[in-house]
């Protein structure tokens, strides 16, 4: 490969070694442009930071749009007072200051001494699950590319989606860009630790390269840090945002383990781990360093932060405890002592997780009503299963349902007042007593519905094995005392 030194051909062709490990299985793989990689490394640089407090931080930067502007990850700005750039050449040159931000992707567009270097071109491309990206990457100064795919993807409450990527990947290179085979930029990627997000390219062309240029200031914080950390609305909104994120996924992946708990504990755990319960502690980790790396000087959200994270860290481990238990069931071929303690382990862990939330409902009812950011997003199911509301209904139906999806039944629970009118696991309800349910509401308007017909029969529509289903429901004329509140 030509551009290289012998070093980063090396470093290069152990990089490909790694690929097979770095690419969905099965995944058919596109022939790379050698050359064009080559000529674009020569436009990728290594990035060090030198922060006011001492410390360092490094990562990478690449040049587009315009010669003279860079492409980073924001996060590592941070309190910056020098930030140096240095080429596959050996060429080092220092940026003057920020010129652009996107503060919910996390990029930043920085200026560097103009000296005819070539932009890489930008394509903005469809990323789904399984899109494959060569990302640059130095070790030692040596520069390669390394293969990452996207693993999946979803979207915060604060309207971002983010692009999960999995595959090898080398600390100290956030900030890289994500090419295709061609060599073109599709996408920045972010390190968050445990976990890569790819930025796609459209937020990078969205960066203004003609905005003035802030330097960065002499007391050791940027214009740029000024305003990501200063206490004003539009910042708040993004840290009640990042709040909101991890209070819904973390109650969704509660759901999801006690499902798992209910179809495999004791029972059904030769069919091993299910694949939700995986992907929901995949979820769970990422949102997870996620709120970890948010910043306030505000005391009640500061507090809260601290507190959801040993509640996420918790809930983590008590999933980790229920995956072990199954495997245990399954390596034994019976549900013995082992996994029956790692079950009980599994459900103190949890437990802890709702005594720490509990705590903290004062904070978060304070929240609620003073930030509209929070309180206009928060899905109605979790501001009743967080205490923030009292819950309309008196009674439990004896069901187990996702706060982004109140009328998909994932558990109905034997004996319970669901199963009593005729709902079954797998159920989406549709309408009840004429009345057309929201989809995106609560499980609140059909409990209602049911408390407000005691001793009546109402007609009710599911969604069930993918066909409606009209259920004639004849609704008792008391709830059992074990089921009310």
């Amino acid at each position: 490969m030509r551009g290289f030194s012998g070093k980063t051909l090396l470093f290069s062709l152990i990089f490909s070694v790694l690929f097979a490990t770095c690419i969905m299985p099965g995944q058919a793989i596109a022939q790379m442009d050698a050359s064009a990689l080559t000529k674009a490394i020569q436009s990728i640089a290594l990035l060090t930071v030198e922060r006011s407090d001492g410390s360092k931080a490094s990562g990478m930067a690449f040049i587009s749009p315009g010669e003279n502007r860079a492409v980073t990850d924001l996060h590592l700005l941070k309190d910056a007072l020098k930030v140096t750039l240095k080429f596959q050449s050996g060429e080092e040159v220092s940026s003057a200051g920020i010129v652009d931000l996107d503060e919910k992707r996390g990029i930043a567009l920085i200026d560097i001494p103009e000296q005819g270097r070539k932009k890489l071109n930008i394509e903005q491309v469809k990323i789904t699950p399984g899109t494959v990206v060569n990302c640059a990457a130095a070790r030692e100064e040596v520069f390669g590319f390394i293969r990452l795919s996207v693993s999946e993807v979803h979207q915060g409450t604060d309207g971002v989606e983010r692009y999960v990527l999995s595959g090898e990947f080398f600390s100290g290179n956030s900030g890289t860009p994500a090419l295709d085979v061609n060599g073109n930029v599709i996408g920045m990627v972010i390190d968050l630790g445990p976990s890569r997000i790819l930025v796609p390219s459209a937020f990078i062309v969205a960066l203004n390269p003609s905005l003035p240029l802030r330097s960065w200031e002499t007391q050791g914080t940027t214009t740029a840090n000024s305003e990501l950390s200063s206490p004003d609305s539009g910042q708040m909104d993004l840290i009640d945002s990042s709040i909101l994120e991890f209070l819904i996924l973390r109650a969704d992946h509660q759901v999801i383990y006690y499902w798992a708990d209910e179809i495999t504990g004791g029972h059904g755990y030769r069919q091993g781990v299910p694949q939700d319960l995986y992907n929901f502690q995949t979820k769970l980790e990422v949102v997870l360093r996620h709120i970890k790396d948010v910043q306030t000087d505000d005391p009640l959200r500061s507090t809260l932060l601290k507190n959801l994270l040993e509640a996420g860290a918790n809930q983590h481990l008590a999933a980790e405890y229920m995956m072990k238990a199954i495997v245990v069931g399954q390596q034994a071929n019976e549900w013995g002592p082992q996994s029956q303690d790692l079950q009980k382990r599994s459900k103190a862990a949890l437990a802890m997780t709702e005594e720490i939330l509990a705590s903290q409902n004062p904070i978060l009812r304070e929240i609620y009503g003073s930030s509209s950011a929070f309180r206009d997003n928060i899905p109605k199911d979790l501001v009743y299963s967080l205490a923030i509301e009292p819950r309309p209904s008196l009674f439990r139906l004896g069901v187990m349902t996702l706060v982004t999806d109140p009328l998909y039944l994932f558990i109905v629970y034997q004996d319970s007042p669901a199963s009593t009118l005729g709902l079954k696991p797998g159920d989406r309800l549709i309408s009840a007593a004429g009345t057309d349910l929201d989809p995106k509401g609560s499980i609140e308007e059909f409990k209602m519905i049911v408390q407000n017909n005691l001793g009546n029969t109402i007609s009710a529509i599911v969604e069930r094995e993918g066909k409606k289903t009209e259920l004639k429901m004849s609704v008792p004329k008391e709830i059992p005392s074990s089921f009310l509140y």
